[in-house]
């Protein structure tokens, strides 16, 4: 019969236990029997261990308890009696505690599994992994937090978010439910945010947290058809001169800064947030060239090149002004208030509506985005003055081809001397603009 071997040996007692000394002259582990399979182990180290020794199927078995006086012995007495007990009817007490404890760490590895493909934790996971300009980056992250999150989390009374429903337990209708509300009151976004949901979710399949994307059970049909408005700019070229002189004459707010802002944007096409982040160490006057680093641009390939923008001689002699009031630090175009950060890159489109430039519908809309606008679609109109190639003219904005293989072999090409000619003309022209006599 399997059970606990048997020893008739007398009870050791507590006074006993706490009298027992390491035996440090032979230096050797040593054991105190308690009985029926229970015994005191005594290391040299001064630790007690409870050890127990059992058959089962024949096979002698030996485990520990724990060590005392964290298990007392009479917490040592009861658990050798359950494992007696237990012996008795051919069950193994060392693989019952495996197995429980293989049971508890499932438990926890699903607990943990719930936990962290709680929407919520999918979402910022996804988010932070995103290498977006900062401002795209926080317009995504606010629209989550405002537009998605309140359906789909708990919130405590301090409206900090203490748990979120499990992104594989979302539903279509669900999350269409959500965009459709966002659609109500700005089509596009909710279309953007439908966009990034697809992203998210491979995003999850990818980390294991659900195996189905649930937003490709949405259909595109679902949201309603909305015409594309594109952005206000201004190709009028009697107004486009007028406007030219008033930034070339601007005293306002941000003085030089400013009007150097809205002068190079209009010579160079930069996205305002490569020209406001312009640093010194991106000026290259000798070269007469702009280098971006591709990290820095919309487009992060890390396949293509860094942005390099050929520079007219009106685009150097802005920059050589500025440097006179800016060069001996870290920014092109410092801040206004605080010369330690760069500009706002607001100055300047607040100064263009200063100017009066704020009618669309009379084609009198400009912001320094738009000049980007302004310049491809006159570029295009002049192309026999200029005669550049398309791929010169979109090099000029950044515009790269949208297949990546197609990419890959594109960016080969150098347009750089093509660039500078007709960003000279764009120049050129300009300065054409600002002098044309008008009947």
């Amino acid at each position: 019969m399997d059970s606990l071997s048997f020893h008739p040996t007398p009870h050791i007692t507590d006074t006993e236990i706490k009298k027992l000394k390491p035996n440090i002259e032979e230096n050797k582990d040593y054991t105190k029997a308690d009985g029926n399979g229970l015994q005191l182990l005594v290391k040299t180290d001064g630790r007690k261990i409870w050890e127990i020794r059992y058959t089962i199927n024949g096979k002698p078995k030996k485990t520990t308890l724990g060590t005392y006086p964290t298990v007392t012995l009479a917490k040592a007495r009861v658990m050798r009696d359950e494992y007696r007990s237990k012996s008795f009817e051919g069950i193994d007490p060392i693989d019952e505690r495996k197995k429980a404890k293989e049971i508890i760490a499932e438990k926890e590895a699903e607990n943990q599994a719930m936990s962290e493909g709680q929407f919520h934790k999918v979402a910022y996971g996804w988010l932070n992994s995103l290498t977006n300009a900062e401002s795209t980056h926080k317009k995504r992250f606010t629209s989550f937090e405002n537009d998605i999150f309140p359906f789909f989390c708990t919130y405590d009374k301090y409206k900090h978010i203490v748990s979120s429903k499990h992104i594989k337990d979302i539903t279509h209708p669900e999350l269409l439910k959500v965009l459709l509300e966002k659609e109500k009151t700005a089509p596009v976004v909710a279309n953007r945010r439908y966009i990034d949901c697809k992203r998210l979710w491979r995003y999850a399949i990818n980390h294991g947290h659900t195996e189905i994307n649930t937003p490709d059970r949405i259909s595109i049909d679902a949201f309603k058809k909305h015409e594309v408005k594109h952005r206000p700019k201004i190709t009028d070229e009697k107004v486009l001169g007028e406007m030219l002189r008033a930034m070339d004459s601007y005293k306002g707010e941000g003085g030089v800064i400013v009007r150097n802002v809205l002068r190079l944007t209009a010579l160079t096409m930069l996205r305002i947030g490569n020209l406001a982040t312009l640093k010194w160490d991106n000026i290259h006057l000798k070269k007469g060239v702009i280098i971006i680093k591709r990290s820095e641009m919309k487009v992060k390939d890390k396949n293509l090149p860094d942005f390099v923008l050929p520079l007219s001689r009106q685009a150097i002699e802005i920059l050589k002004e500025t440097k006179e009031l800016t060069g001996w630090g870290e920014w092109v175009f410092h801040g206004i208030k605080d010369s330690r950060y760069h500009v706002n890159k607001e100055s300047g489109n607040k100064a263009l509506r200063k100017m009066g430039f704020t009618d669309e519908e009379s084609g009198r809309k400009q912001t320094l985005h738009s000049f980007r606008g302004t310049y491809a679609s006159l570029a295009r109109t002049h192309h026999k003055d200029h005669g550049a190639v398309f791929e010169a003219l979109e090099r000029v904005l950044d515009h790269q081809e949208g297949n990546q293989v197609v990419r890959a072999y594109a960016h080969m090409a150098d347009y750089t001397e093509q660039m500078r000619e007709l960003l000279q003309w764009w120049a050129d022209f300009l300065d054409e603009l600002k002098v044309r006599k008008y009947e």
